[in-house]
């Protein structure tokens, strides 16, 4: 059964994979020692047994743990590293945090990705507590100044840049979780040969990406001329008891069956005999009652969003923004914004990220240029691209984007940026059309730039009035139809030019995030005041559900608004005469933006939202309507004055 392959490629010889990776790199400051955890140290030492370390990064037997273990792969050999407590050549000055990435993340200490020949893959499970303890002993090993031996992977597999598609696919940090309604050793069995034995490396076929094949999961594999054999709870279940399978894993031979050679031989000489009898005999329930194995990796099972839709959108953001954001969206620090646990990504809105893949964003702060992807991306992409981040690294947004809401969004990109001569010659024939997009029809065109020259600027009425003369309208329809009504009228005011042009696109803003609601996958759940969402550079408003009844704040948990903005802006606030006056609104959105520079335009408005809404609530002398009155007139204001800005 288990005669896995060649003594030079056992254990953790994910060498069945693809890119069979250095494990570790020399890092930085010491860490100081406890006083006294021989316990812990010695119990490192029984998990160092079960995780199967020592033969991988052993070559020469006289210096345990000193690397130089070459691992044939079909892209060359890859060789074992030091990880004995020598300073120099081995990880005798990492820290714990290094240590735990490196298993937990697959991420050496000096950043750089390793490759899957560390199965970190199957090591990220290992619990908190036993990577402690395999830490407690690993530092404990005795220093041997070997240097490393440089890979031989041929071009382009030597790069290890190239392992941001392998881990964006298949990889995803995950700690071991027991299984509900099994017993704890069935659970003790699964973490054992799924995280710390790490048999799927070696007994699980791989695809040219050097992936584990779903449903192929402990099928077997061919290791460098060797034969991982099927160890599948089914094909098991033929051959094996579990008394004869316990016999096997600790001696290597059973009664009338197999004796054990080649790599295997290794496993059970150095590792699997040294375990206790109850956690062998947890393995072995285990392996005879896994489940079956997943239709698809471990980040796609995670993930919301239908397979083929998350094939095409994992792809899109592998080949645009991975490079930049990194795999699983954790940005660079102090030069790239994550994406994972982002609230600007995860808001109920999708419009931050369909907005900046159209438009990009100029360079501020620490953070560099973000090119706009409008020319290279089509409509379905961007709204593929937007729900694979809003859903994937922990992001549990809704997926809502839609192509059609894309659509309309794309239709404020021709709005041209102030300081172009298409914005100085304020050419009205030009904004808000794009090529090959039909014209919108006359009648109703004329009909809303009535209502404007009228000094009407309520945008749901416009949206409204525009559908009902043209019901087949797309989203993309109404919002080029209302941009092209309101640019005369925004042309012949007396304005200066850069408040034109930022007029004009705080209205297509307004009028893309009216019509995207209908548009949208999911519905967006209501919000029981008038909020700001965030879009880009700029931000948009979002209408409350209903005015009926009393008005509702938002709550004041430091979820929907930072804690501290929030304070803020309480403090500027103060208590002022209700109802703040227009104009006063306007220099609060301006004061507390200015000395937040740092903070998110949408931040700012819902700030001074939420802390103005606490006032009139409090107000015991307002009917429901008055308060809503109040709030509607404040935020839009609000919300207007941070749109303008340039």
């Amino acid at each position: 059964m288990i005669d896995v392959p060649n003594s030079n490629i056992r254990g953790a010889l994910v060498a069945a994979a693809w890119l069979f990776g250095t494990s570790l790199a020399c890092a930085q400051a010491p860490s100081s020692a406890p006083a006294d955890d021989s316990a812990l140290v010695t119990r490192g030492e029984y998990l160092a047994r079960a995780a199967d370390c020592m033969p991988c990064h052993t070559s020469d037997k006289s210096k345990p743990y000193a690397g130089g273990l070459a691992l044939n792969t079909p892209f060359g050999a890859i060789y074992s590293v030091n990880i004995t407590s020598d300073p120099t050549t081995g990880i005798g000055r990492w820290t714990y945090d290094q240590f735990k990435r490196a298993l937990h993340d697959g991420i050496r200490a000096d950043g750089a990705f390793l490759y899957p020949a560390m199965p970190f893959d199957a090591y990220t499970g290992i619990e908190e507590a036993d990577l402690k303890a395999l830490w407690a002993y690993v530092r404990r090993i005795p220093p041997a100044a070997v240097e490393n031996t440089e890979n031989g992977l041929s071009f382009p597999f030597n790069i290890r840049l190239g392992m941001l598609a392998w881990r964006e696919l298949f990889f995803a940090p995950a700690s071991f979780k027991p299984t509900p309604g099994k017993s704890a050793e069935w659970n003790r069995g699964a973490y054992l040969v799924e995280a710390l034995g790490h048999c799927s490396d070696c007994h699980s076929p791989r695809n040219i990406l050097g992936g584990i094949k779903g449903k192929a999961q402990f099928t077997g594999a061919d290791i460098d001329g060797f034969y991982a054999p099927d160890i599948a709870s089914a094909a098991l279940a033929k051959n094996w008891t579990k008394d004869t399978l316990v016999q096997f894993l600790k001696t290597g031979s059973a009664p009338q069956k197999t004796v054990v050679f080649g790599p295997m031989a290794e496993v059970i000489h150095d590792s699997l005999a040294f375990l206790t009898d109850a956690d062998r005999a947890a393995m072995v329930t285990y392996l005879l009652d896994s489940p079956p194995p997943p239709d698809a990796p471990a980040p796609q099972k995670l993930s919301p969003l239908p397979a083929g839709v998350y094939k095409r959108a994992a792809k899109l953001y592998i080949d645009n923004c991975a490079a930049c954001h990194q795999d699983h969206g954790t940005g660079v620090a102090n030069a790239i914004p994550p994406l994972a646990n982002n609230p600007a990504v995860t808001a109920d809105e999708p419009y931050n990220i369909i907005t900046v893949a159209l438009e990009g964003l100029p360079a501020g702060g620490t953070f560099g240029a973000m090119p706009s992807f409008a020319g290279r991306l089509s409509d379905r992409d961007i709204a593929d691209l937007a729900n694979y981040v809003r859903t994937s690294w922990g992001n549990q947004a809704a997926a809502n984007a839609t192509a059609k809401m894309v659509a309309a969004w794309r239709e404020t990109v021709p709005v041209p940026d102030y300081g172009t001569q298409a914005a100085s010659s304020f050419d009205c024939g030009e904004v808000g059309g794009a090529p090959g997009v039909a014209t919108p029809d006359p009648k109703a065109v004329a009909a809303i730039s009535a209502m404007l020259a009228g000094g009407n600027r309520d945008v749901p009425a416009m949206v409204s009035s525009y559908q009902g003369a043209d019901p087949s309208a797309s989203p993309a329809d109404v919002v080029n139809a209302l941009v092209t009504a309101y640019c005369p009228v925004v042309a012949a005011s007396a304005a200066e030019t850069y408040q034109k042009h930022a007029e004009l696109r705080r209205f297509s803003l307004e009028a893309v995030a009216d019509v995207s609601p209908g548009a949208a996958a999911v519905a967006f759940p209501p919000v029981d005041t008038i909020w700001a969402s965030p879009a880009g550079k700029s931000l948009v408003t979002r209408e409350p559900g209903s005015l009926a009844g009393p008005l509702k704040c938002p709550a004041d948990d430091g979820k929907l608004v930072p804690v501290a903005l929030a304070g803020k802006a309480s403090a500027l606030l103060g208590k002022p005469t209700l109802p703040v006056s227009g104009d006063k609104a306007t220099q609060l959105a301006g004061a507390l933006a200015t000395t937040n520079p740092k903070a998110r335009l949408s931040d700012v408005a819902n700030a001074l939202i939420a802390s103005y809404c606490t006032l009139v609530v409090a107000d015991a002398s307002l009917e429901p309507a008055q308060q809503h009155g109040w709030m509607e007139q404040f935020g839009e204001q609000v919300i207007e004055t941070l749109q303008l800005r340039p």
